[in-house]
C-alpha cells in the first residue's frame, strides 16, 4: 500500500496540471462560447411606444469595472493574486449624487459608494471608527457640502460622515424611545428632514446639531396624517412626498406641513398602491414610486395621474422583486448608453433596489433608462396598459 500512495498522488497532480494547461490554453486562444444576445426589454410592452428600457444590473464590483473577473486558476497560471470582488449585500436605500451611487446595505451594516466612472466600490472610512459603525442602515442622503447622513434603525440614530468619509457626528437619540428614523431628505434651505416611522412624523432637524426645529405630518384628519411612513422625497419646489404604508398612499405636503393631496390607495389595479416604499422626483416633476406589493415602479405626473409602470414580474429580464429604494438621475448617461438598444436615446437613469435580488436571479440594483426612440416626436410618458391592466 505504501508504494501505491505516491502513484495516486502523482496521477492527480498530472490531471490537475493538464486541466490548468487546458484552461490557460483556452484563455489565450479565446475559446469561450459565443455570446448570447438577448432581446431588449422595453416598457410599456409592445405595441406601445417604448419609454423605459431595462439596461443592466449591479450585483458586485465587476459590474462597474471593465476588468475581467479572475478564476481560481488565475494565480496558478499567471502567478498574480486574484482580484478582490466586492459584492452587494441585501440593501434597501439608494441615492444618486455627484456622479456616484450610494447604497445602504441594511443586511450587512454598511454603505457602498459606487463610482461608475472610476469603476470602484468604496465605503466611508468612518465605518472603521467605533463611533461610525452601522448596524441597520436603511437610507442615506447627502447635503450640498458633501456630508453623508445615514438613518440607522438599530442604532436609532442618524450617523454623519464628512466629505472625506470620516465619522463626523451622530444624533437622534434625543427624539424619544419610540422614534424610528427610516429616511432622510435635505430641504432647499438646508434643513434635514427625518422621517419618523415610529411616531408618524416628519421631523425637521438642524443638520449640524441635530436639534429639532419642528415636526409635521399629524393632523386632526386621519386620512391626511402619516401612519407607518416609509420613504421621503422633495421636489425642486420644496414640496414633500411621503410613501405611507398605513393607508397605501403617497402623501404630499407643503414645506409647512400642510396636507395637499395623495396618490393611490388599496386596490388591485395599477394606479393604486399596495406596499409603497421608495419615492423619487425627477426634474420634470414626474413621481416614481417603488411598490413592493405590485413589484413594479409606477410613474405619476405632478397631478397624481398614472403615466406608466415598469418591472412587472415574469419577464426574462427587467422584473423587480420587492423593490425598495429608487433614485433618478441624469448623471453618467453616456456610460449607460452602450446598454441601450440602437436608436433608443437615454434621457435619465433609474436605479431600483431589489430587496430579494440574487436569490431569484434578479440584480441587487436594476438599472433602467427613461428615453425615446430617435426620430419619434417628443411625447409624454404614458401607457394605456398602465392605466387599465389588472394585477
Amino acid at each position: 500500500m505504501a508504494t501505491r500512495i505516491p502513484m495516486i498522488i502523482g496521477g492527480r497532480m498530472k490531471t490537475c496540471l493538464a486541466l490548468v494547461a487546458l484552461v490557460a490554453a483556452c484563455t489565450l486562444a479565446g475559446c469561450a462560447g459565443p455570446k448570447v444576445t438577448k432581446a431588449p426589454v422595453f416598457f410599456p410592452l409592445p405595441p406601445d411606444e417604448p419609454r423605459v428600457q431595462y439596461l443592466t444590473g449591479i450585483n458586485d464590483s465587476t459590474d462597474v469595472n471593465e476588468k475581467k473577473k479572475q478564476t481560481s486558476f488565475s494565480l496558478l497560471v499567471t502567478g498574480r493574486e486574484t482580484e478582490v470582488i466586492r459584492k452587494l449585500a441585501k440593501s434597501y436605500g439608494v441615492r444618486a449624487a455627484n456622479g456616484k451611487i450610494y447604497v445602504s446595505e441594511s443586511g450587512a451594516g454598511g454603505v457602498v459608494i459606487i463610482d461608475p466612472v472610476k469603476g470602484t466600490f468604496d465605503s466611508p472610512t468612518g465605518l472603521a471608527d467605533p463611533r461610525g459603525r452601522l448596524q441597520t442602515p436603511v437610507n442615506v442622503v447627502l447635503d450640498k457640502e458633501g456630508y453623508l447622513y445615514v438613518a440607522d434603525t438599530s442604532r436609532r440614530e442618524i450617523v454623519v460622515y464628512n466629505p472625506a468619509g470620516e465619522y463626523a457626528r451622530s444624533f437622534g437619540k434625543n427624539l424619544g424611545k419610540d422614534a424610528k428614523i427610516v429616511d432622510l431628505a435635505v430641504s432647499p434651505d438646508g434643513d434635514l428632514y427625518a422621517l419618523d416611522m415610529g411616531n408618524g412624523l416628519i421631523r425637521v432637524l438642524d443638520r449640524v446639531s441635530g436639534e429639532e426645529k419642528r415636526s409635521m405630518g399629524k393632523t386632526d384628519t386621519p386620512n391626511q396624517s402619516l401612519r407607518l411612513p416609509g420613504d421621503i422625497a422633495l421636489d425642486s419646489a420644496g414640496f414633500i412626498y411621503v410613501t405611507n404604508i398605513g393607508n397605501s398612499k403617497l402623501m404630499k405636503y407643503d414645506r409647512d406641513g400642510n396636507f395637499l393631496s395623495s396618490i393611490g390607495g388599496i386596490g388591485d389595479y395599477y394606479g393604486n398602491l399596495v406596499r409603497p416604499k421608495g419615492v423619487a422626483i425627477d426634474d420634470a416633476g414626474r413621481i416614481f414610486v417603488a411598490d413592493a406589493g405590485f413589484n413594479v415602479v409606477q410613474i405619476f405626473d405632478d397631478q397624481g395621474r398614472l403615466l406608466m409602470f415598469f418591472g412587472q414580474p415574469g419577464l426574462d429580464d427587467g422584473s423587480l422583486n420587492m423593490p425598495a429604494g429608487i433614485a433618478v438621475t441624469k448623471e453618467n448617461l453616456q456610460l449607460y448608453q452602450k446598454f441601450a438598444s440602437p436608436g433608443f436615446k437615454l434621457e435619465e437613469l433609474i436605479f431600483v433596489i431589489n430587496q430579494f435580488g440574487q436569490e431569484y436571479k434578479i440584480p441587487r440594483i436594476s438599472v433602467y433608462g427613461l428615453g425615446r426612440m430617435e426620430g419619434k416626436e417628443q411625447t409624454p410618458v404614458d401607457s394605456k396598459q398602465g392605466s387599465s391592466e389588472k394585477k
